[in-house]
């Protein structure tokens, strides 16, 4: 049970619009979604986000840094469900969604564009900056329009891990869940 109420049914129109557009007709909301959306202003603020939309980073690398993301701050909800819905389609196998649970990494495991990435998201999880190092790494890869969203992604889904953590949201019924991946990560290392 979530800490706060979760909106429920019969929805306003515009948040069952909303909720359509993002699940699909009639596909009911994650418990994140309807949670925040018991708030109209949270609600509105978090779709502001709008980082989702593919412009900028393929869906792999959008994967890999929310993937990365979650995993480092332990949300395992959002991790779940990220992993459950879009892995496939990113192309990300098995393996290498359990390196994103890898802590360290074993970035010589992954194509170097994509360690960069990961690197990336280690170093803002753990100082909240790069160096210029780090930040000549990840441009050797991305220009700046890139880098920025893979800023605001990477921030964007700190927030998702701070509510999802916060209110001790349950895992989505067919999510990921860390204990199925972990074992595999032991496996390698």
């Amino acid at each position: 049970m979530s800490r706060i109420k979760a909106l429920s049914e019969p929805y306003p129109d515009e948040v069952r619009a909303a909720f359509d557009k993002i699940m699909g007709v009639g596909v009911p909301p994650l418990v994140l979604f309807s949670t925040i959306a018991s708030s109209d202003r949270a609600w509105r603020k978090f779709r502001g986000g709008s980082l989702l939309d593919g412009s900028l980073l393929t869906l792999r690398q959008r994967e890999l840094v929310i993937d990365r993301v979650c995993a480092r701050t332990g949300c395992e909800y959002e991790w779940g469900v990220h992993v459950m819905a879009f892995a496939q389609a990113a192309g990300l196998t098995r393996e290498e969604v359990a390196g994103t649970l890898e802590y360290p990494l074993r970035l010589e495991h992954w194509k170097e564009e994509e360690a960069a990435l990961l690197a990336m998201i280690d170093a803002l999880h753990d100082r909240a900056a790069l160096s210029d190092e780090e930040f000549l790494n990840i441009r050797a890869h991305f220009d700046d329009d890139q880098v920025l969203e893979i800023l605001m992604l990477a921030g964007f889904y700190r927030t998702v891990s701070y509510i999802a953590n916060g209110l001790a949201l349950p895992l989505e019924q067919n999510a990921a869940s860390f204990s199925e991946y972990r074992n595999e990560v032991n496996a390698c290392i």
